[in-house]
């Protein structure tokens, strides 16, 4: 019964390597934005949830300036508005994602981005960079942490969250279901203490790394969505992290 069992979960992540249709971030969004506003059961979305609230308690951001680096459609917005900034400035890559946010905050500053350039933004113009599960979607960071460096306040925070790279490494995937497909986002991976490394190098420390790990707290997620044999192969391995830095 036992290997019967393990034949079969085998089998099924092979069927399900077989169906995933692999897209870029770009291509992804585009089909994703439709429906992203509706996950239900959502791990990731539900744990990121989590750990930015907790990440943003230790920080006072009353008429700071706040960009939203990965805005997508605006999940972030209602939390960041409860601090009471003086601005939030929203950026992303896919225009699909971007007018959703708008349609949801009309009066939302927000702009489409290429190559990870801030164009948009003057030298040491921001007092916390937010951005949540997108720094894998990333293939050269350096472009990036350049601009962020370069647009960020002495004493600024940032915080970085994301699905967690050992998860990719032992074969995990970003998915998503749409209209019957299922679909594969690509992905880069960027080891935390290589992440932590090159924000130290221009003047950064690490004030807080927060992982959670596949275990019994997260079973439910896994048995909604009939997913146990997939529990069952990640169980143990962190799936999820936060990083806040500051300068």
């Amino acid at each position: 019964m036992m290997l019967n069992n393990k034949l079969k979960a085998i089998k099924s992540v092979f069927r399900e390597k077989q169906e995933y249709d692999i897209r870029t971030s770009m291509e992804a969004y585009k089909i994703w934005a439709e429906s992203y506003d509706y996950e239900k059961d959502n791990l990731i979305l539900h744990y990121d949830e989590i750990i930015v609230n907790k990440m943003l308690e230790g920080i006072n951001l009353s008429g700071k300036t706040i960009l939203d680096f990965g805005s997508g459609t605006g999940r972030n917005r209602n939390k960041l508005m409860k601090h009471i900034p003086g601005r939030i400035i929203g950026c992303d890559i896919s225009p699909e994602m971007t007018s959703k946010l708008r349609s949801k905050f009309p009066e939302a500053e927000t702009y489409l981005i290429r190559n990870e350039k801030l164009d948009f933004l003057q030298d040491k113009e921001c007092d916390l960079i937010i951005s949540t599960l997108v720094i894998s979607h990333i293939e050269n960071i350096n472009t990036l942490t350049a601009e962020w460096n370069r647009v960020m306040k002495e004493y600024g925070d940032i915080i970085i969250t994301d699905q967690h790279p050992e998860m990719f490494i032992k074969g995990g995937a970003r998915t998503f279901k749409y209209d019957g497909n299922t679909y594969k986002v690509e992905n880069f991976i960027h080891e935390i203490n290589r992440i932590e490394e090159i924000f130290c190098k221009i003047g950064f420390r690490k004030l807080c790394l927060i992982e959670e790990i596949v275990d019994e707290k997260v079973k439910p997620f896994y048995i909604k969505k009939n997913a146990l044999h997939i529990y069952e192969r990640f169980q143990g391995v962190p799936f999820i992290y936060g990083l806040h830095l500051r300068r």
